[in-house]
């Protein structure tokens, strides 16, 4: 299994529009981040996009998308549903088209799997997609799944983890497959929390197996009333002994360097062993 990072960014990205920090003016690639989405390319070629924020188009091209046979939706913010739109070039049959086979709607639609609150408001906010379009429109086909319990995808079990980001119920994600000895491993993807309960916590932990990697919401060192803080962030993490963590959805308050030495300089103040390390754009884990 394989997952990219196709953005690791808060909701305004880094750099921010106008803003004339150090961190926004950096050159560095690992401070340019994209709004946060991951892709999963599974061990039986499956391809799972998470969240598809308004820059979308430009990850895709940039990491080569090519292939999307099901989205995961954390919830409706718009820097993680915004750019949803841009499904219409993976459900339409876009790339088979001929100058004798131009029917655009012949392909099935992508399963999108979330909560029923983020169900609720892509249907009010992209209604267009349940009608029939006009002639020369087109839209993104999509069915849309309440995903309250572990499903598969291919040979991969997908299970979401109920969190609260701030007052906003969201959803993280554990890919489990397994391995060669017969083992479950996971990467598990916890992004937008501010309050992960005990009972999800061991919902992580019954059904993951060996965590491999863990990514996990931190916004920056100083607290915030809908995400984790870095400090919380490993709190978290402590609890489920991962291999890995990888902090994600930062902020420009830190640069990349920054936020890694303040990481394994506090670690250990919150009992956690592991690895850890910021996540940036482009950045490829597998196991």
């Amino acid at each position: 299994m394989k997952l990219t990072f196709l953005g690791t960014g808060t909701s305004q990205g880094v750099p921010i529009i106008s803003c004339k920090c150090k961190v926004c003016r950096s050159l560095s690639k690992k401070n340019k981040r994209f709004r946060s989405s991951v892709y999963v390319q599974t061990n039986d070629k499956k391809y799972i996009l998470v969240d598809i924020g308004p820059e979308f188009r430009l990850q895709a091209i940039k990491y080569k998308v090519n292939q999307i046979d099901a989205l995961l939706l954390t919830h409706s913010h718009a820097d993680h549903l915004h750019g949803i739109d841009d499904l219409r070039s993976y459900s339409c049959d876009c790339f088979k088209r001929t100058a004798t086979n131009s029917d655009l709607f012949d392909a099935p639609p992508i399963p999108v799997y979330t909560n029923e609150k983020t169900i609720k408001d892509v249907q009010n906010r992209f209604g267009y997609f349940f009608v029939h379009p006009k002639e020369g429109g087109g839209h993104a086909k999509v069915s849309l799944n309440i995903a309250d319990k572990p499903f598969f995808i291919g040979e991969t079990q997908i299970t979401p983890i109920p969190m609260m980001h701030g007052k906003l119920p969201t959803l993280g994600w554990v890919f489990t497959s397994t391995s060669s000895n017969n083992q479950k491993e996971s990467i598990v993807y916890l992004t937008d929390c501010s309050f992960i309960s005990d009972e999800s916590i061991n919902l992580i932990l019954s059904t993951s197996g060996n965590i491999k990697h863990l990514v996990i919401d931190g916004l920056r060192i100083k607290k915030h009333s809908t995400h984790f803080s870095f400090l919380e962030a490993m709190e978290t993490a402590a609890k489920l002994n991962p291999h890995q963590v990888w902090i994600t959805h930062l902020t420009h308050h830190h640069s990349h360097l920054e936020t890694s030495k303040y990481l394994n300089k506090h670690k250990n103040t919150v009992g956690l062993k592991c690895k850890i390390a910021p996540a940036y754009d482009g950045l490829i884990l597998k196991i």
